[in-house]
């Protein structure tokens, strides 16, 4: 069964009416049955934001689509529409795991692997232009995000290829048991309460059973979703281990960093290369601290920098040289914004980068994917 994720076909029901096709859940498990009717616009918001799905055949021999001509929209094209499907999937298996979640979990993976292999700079743009506003969907894109980051900076330390699957199987559930807390937490603007507290410093128990009991085996999974908040010094939790595997270790320095650079409504994000150092210096300078700090570099794909040239851009690729990334400026050196994007090699003396510019400083927006057409 080919799924097409509910938001492609948005368009063809509105509150008041019956669905013309099944919604389903990532698996392809029917949810809500053709005809059901679709109450107010609040329930239809809450089955797009929960990654939703449906069945494209279905979808193409019933109803007509936005332009009248019965046609259905398709899956999104390209690496951003494909990225975009991905998170949509993790968000469902999270939120309600199925029975079958080994076999699940491991299309996911092979599919950010994939993705991940064919093209590592736009999934370090991809996680540093997130939709920084959608903070109720703040856990299945940190889970991504996490999952993405393990699975370049394993590559970069040479793992093996199973070492590398079970490390990212580990980063993309290891918060499966407060999916939804990691969502109001990102919203909420004053500390955890007590029964908010209980429930995150449990989770990685919880994780755990959640994963044997979904069919994941792994040991080396299921180790480092159990111990990715222990801490060397002993004052991790929940069980203050001082002997911790590797996974967990490199998954606890991915996850703080992640975490660091999403905005939350109680913080800004922070600059990625600041995160870095940061984790680096909490970290005493750790080998799988360093290496996370290597695959991001100094100026990371998606953030914005302003050139000697006086013009603003944004990186797309690192360079040859952890300083000179290649770049799209958006605006010439007077700040107005430029007709289309213009490619500058920073290497080159006069379009070198002289400082990161915050995000709320640059005005000029495009469609990020239109920078990587043709790559």
């Amino acid at each position: 069964m080919q799924l097409l994720p509910l938001s492609d076909v948005i368009n063809q029901i509105k509150p008041g009416m019956q669905l013309p096709w099944g919604v389903r859940d990532a698996t392809g498990k029917l949810l809500l049955a053709r005809g059901h009717l679709i109450a107010d616009a609040q329930m239809l918001q809450n089955l797009v934001e929960r990654g939703m799905f449906v069945d494209a055949v279905e979808a193409r021999t019933t109803g007509a689509g936005a332009s009248g001509s019965g046609a259905v929209s398709t899956p999104k094209e390209g690496f951003a529409g494909r990225w975009a499907l991905l998170q949509r999937r993790l968000n469902t298996l999270l939120i309600s795991p199925p029975a079958d979640l080994r076999r699940l979990m491991d299309e996911v993976i092979g599919m950010l692997i994939t993705l991940a292999d064919t093209d590592p700079d736009q999934i370090l743009f991809l996680i540093l232009r997130h939709d920084q506003a959608r903070l109720q969907l703040y856990g299945a894109a940190h889970s991504l995000h996490c999952g993405a980051v393990c699975c370049l900076t394993a590559k970069r330390m040479g793992w093996t290829e199973q070492r590398r699957r079970s490390l990212v199987g580990a980063a993309l559930t290891m918060n499966i048991a407060m999916i939804e807390l990691q969502g109001q937490l990102a919203l909420q603007s004053r500390p955890p309460t007590p029964e908010q507290r209980t429930e995150i410093e449990s989770h990685p128990t919880r994780s755990t059973k959640m994963l044997r009991d979904g069919g994941i085996t792994d040991p080396e999974w299921l180790q480092a979703v159990e111990q990715h908040h222990e801490n060397p010094d002993g004052a991790g939790y929940p069980a203050k281990l001082t002997d911790i595997v590797e996974a967990a270790q490199m998954l606890r320095h991915v996850d703080i960093f992640s975490a660091k650079i999403c905005a939350r409504a109680s913080r800004p994000a922070v600059f990625p290369n600041q995160a870095a150092r940061e984790v680096f210096t909490e970290n005493q300078g750790h080998p799988l601290a360093a290496a996370l700090i290597k695959e991001f570099g100094v100026y990371p794909p998606g953030c914005f920098v302003k050139l000697s040239s006086g013009e603003t851009a944004i990186v797309v690729r690192r360079g040859s040289t952890v300083t000179g990334p290649q770049v799209a400026c958006l605006t010439n050196s007077k700040g107005e914004a430029l007709s289309k994007p213009q490619l500058r090699d920073t290497s080159v003396k006069e379009h070198a980068v002289v400082s990161v510019t915050p995000e709320a400083n640059v005005m000029v927006r495009v469609p990020w994917e239109t920078l990587y057409v043709g790559s």
